[in-house]
């Protein structure tokens, strides 16, 4: 028989006056406490023991997960990076294009105003050049060098050659098939002076 343990400590109170039976029962419900009270603490360390386990899981898992995350940064930090460098490229690019406009315009003007002060040249009589070419019909006139006029080295030439090969090449909006052949027939002109030199 159990006793509940306000009846052992009413139990310890009468002990002088117990029967050997009675001290009997005190001592087997004392060993079954004691028996009791192991498991229960045989159970606690167990519960203990997979409790420490899921923490060391977690912990674990929260690891990996912290060295995913920071992986994860990383690679964003380096797209960013990636693409905030080439975004500085194709910013410079466009820069870069700008200012090659900027500077045909600039040299199509400057080109023009040539053009138009050779035109009032020829047609006030001012030139007594006898080779002279027509450009793009009667009112328009040009001498054998007006397109290359200040080159004094073959460098030179094959520079002014090149630039006005880009304004005047048909494919361009300014492009012009008989000033492009008269600009061709000049250049080998000059160039064969300059290998015979």
């Amino acid at each position: 028989m159990v006793i509940g343990m306000v009846e052992f400590e009413e139990e310890l109170k009468r002990g002088e006056d117990e029967t050997p039976d009675d001290v009997r029962k005190l001592k087997t419900w004392m060993f079954q406490e004691q028996v009791r009270i192991q498991a229960r603490r045989d159970e606690l360390m167990e519960f203990n023991h997979e409790l420490m386990e899921i923490k060391q899981e977690l912990e674990r898992e929260k690891n990996a997960l912290s060295i995913r995350e920071e992986a994860i940064k990383k690679r964003f930090n380096d797209n960013e990076a990636f693409i905030a460098k080439k975004l500085k490229i194709i910013e410079d690019a466009y820069h870069q294009l700008d200012l090659d406009r900027k500077a045909l315009e600039c040299e199509k003007l400057n080109f023009e105003h040539e053009r138009s002060k050779y035109r009032r040249q020829k047609m006030s009589g001012a030139s007594t050049r006898s080779n002279v070419h027509s450009y793009g019909g009667a009112s328009e006139a040009y001498d054998g060098t007006s397109f290359f006029r200040g080159v004094d080295s073959e460098l030179a030439l094959r520079k002014r050659y090149k630039e006005l090969l880009k304004i005047f090449h048909p494919d361009n909006k300014c492009g012009d098939t008989k000033t492009l052949i008269k600009i061709q027939t000049e250049y080998d002109s000059l160039r064969s002076q300059y290998y015979e030199g």
